[in-house]
């Protein structure tokens, strides 16, 4: 299937789920509350399945790419539209792009807000280029397919576009179960985390930032030095600099079919060598 075409199938997706949304906006019959209820106690939660079996304080670790797809100017849409249709739009991008996600082989770590922060990488990946490939094809695509063809559908629905961002960054990953025993969840801890964090609030509409750990993972054609770069990190008497980089991410897409393909529907992990 052609890019063109895997694209229209992204924005009519999410149009699709947005129509669902609003038929099912009212109030549900008492069954129907019920089957609901059932249907999404059965459904898998977030979070990486090597790590969804730590006990409380439980910790582990691997290595992999941290990502965040974001939606830009949501807060404002908040303010001015109304509640319900910002909320069925969100809850309709944001749950296609997982689904991108996860056709790229990555782990969907957590859904927050207008955002999807997701993982590449587990510890069955033998060489990270891996890891950093899928999820630079992972971004190019949803990108691509909100600017190219769900902007387009919605405006020819009397809907003002979107606009979305990422950022992603790889190192060690480590994995905590916190809270209580009444309550928990688990919680990623890292550099590489919070700095892929960083990214996605450096860039623009339309950009995908990334850190140094990641742009060592690709060909150096691929990105430009972010002109603000780099960040600066101070203790005690140390000074240490950290590189952030915006990357050329069409470049991605000529790839996103052979490499989708090579995945046969698993995580990164599961490429034989």
């Amino acid at each position: 299937m052609s890019d063109m075409l895997n694209r229209d199938q992204f924005a009519n997706d999410v149009l699709s789920r947005y129509r669902k949304l609003t038929s099912a906006s009212g109030l549900l019959e008492k069954s129907a509350r019920s089957d609901a209820f059932a249907h999404a106690a059965s459904m898998p939660s977030t979070g990486h399945p090597h790590f969804m079996h730590l006990g409380l304080g439980e910790s582990g670790h691997c290595y992999g790419v941290s990502v965040f797809i974001d939606l830009v100017a949501f807060t404002s849409r908040t303010f001015w539209e109304e509640p319900e249709k910002v909320l069925r739009l969100n809850t309709a991008v944001m749950s296609q792009v997982a689904e991108v996600v996860q056709s790229c082989g990555g782990y969907i770590l957590g859904l927050r807000g207008d955002g999807v922060f997701a993982c590449f990488g587990d510890r069955n990946v033998r060489d990270p280029k891996v890891s950093a490939a899928f999820s630079m094809a992972a971004c190019a695509f949803a990108l691509d397919a909100v600017r190219n063809a769900l902007n387009q559908l919605l405006e020819q629905s009397g809907m003002r576009p979107v606009q979305i961002r990422a950022g992603a960054d790889y190192g060690r990953l480590d994995f905590v179960r916190i809270g209580s025993h009444e309550a928990s969840e688990v919680n990623v801890v890292g550099f590489s985390a919070n700095f892929a964090a960083k990214c996605e609030k450096f860039a623009h509409s339309w950009e995908v930032v990334i850190g140094e750990g990641l742009a060592d993972l690709l060909p150096g054609d691929h990105y430009d030095r972010h002109k603000d770069s780099p960040k600066t990190y101070q203790q005690s008497y140390l000074t240490r600099h950290y590189h952030y980089h915006q990357v050329k991410w069409a470049t991605y897409l000529q790839h996103l079919g052979g490499l989708r393909e090579g995945l046969s529907g698993g995580s990164v992990g599961s490429i034989i060598y």
